[in-house]
């Protein structure tokens, strides 16, 4: 079999709680399709000695509400190895919220993270009121990691109250 990619040489951390190994990792078709030594070939090799391969690292509390719409990379928790990030912790999201309203629960943002509504007003094309319109709008965005997100109690607070 040709495969996609090749890792060779790595040592691999796979989150299973077993120690570290050395080992190769096949990718075909976007998913690993072998892990051991691997003969055949592929259109890509990576020779990954003196490097750990592992399947990345999920950050189950960020602020990345807002950033998401700025920073397709998803500067700098990809730095770091990040792969999936989780929004709406502490109960500040974005959503639910009508555009006209949309200035109070980007207060509740600056306050936790220290951006300015005028940068968010610069970054953010408002298009959702539901927060499965704001999913939706999230969804459209390029993104360089994986997310998830929680409904903000404040967010929903002030949908509900006013």
């Amino acid at each position: 079999m040709q495969y996609d990619l090749l890792i060779k040489n790595g040592t691999v951390v796979d989150g299973s709680g077993l120690p570290r190994f050395q080992a190769d990792v096949a990718i075909a078709e976007g998913k690993i399709a072998a892990i051991g030594k691997i003969r055949e070939n592929a259109r890509e090799i990576i020779d990954a000695e003196g490097h750990v391969v592992s399947p990345g690292f999920v950050d189950g509390h960020t602020h990345m509400d807002a950033q998401v719409f700025w920073d397709p990379l998803g500067t700098c928790s990809c730095w770091h190895g990040i792969t999936s990030v989780v929004m709406g912790n502490c109960g500040f999201s974005l959503a639910p919220c009508s555009e006209e309203d949309k200035l109070l629960v980007m207060r509740n943002l600056e306050r936790a993270e220290d951006i300015s509504p005028e940068a968010m007003e610069a970054g953010i094309k408002w298009s959702w009121t539901t927060y499965p319109e704001y999913l939706d709008a999230v969804g459209r965005l390029p993104k360089g990691i994986n997310y998830s997100a929680y409904i903000g109690h404040s967010a929903l607070r002030t949908y509900v109250m006013g």
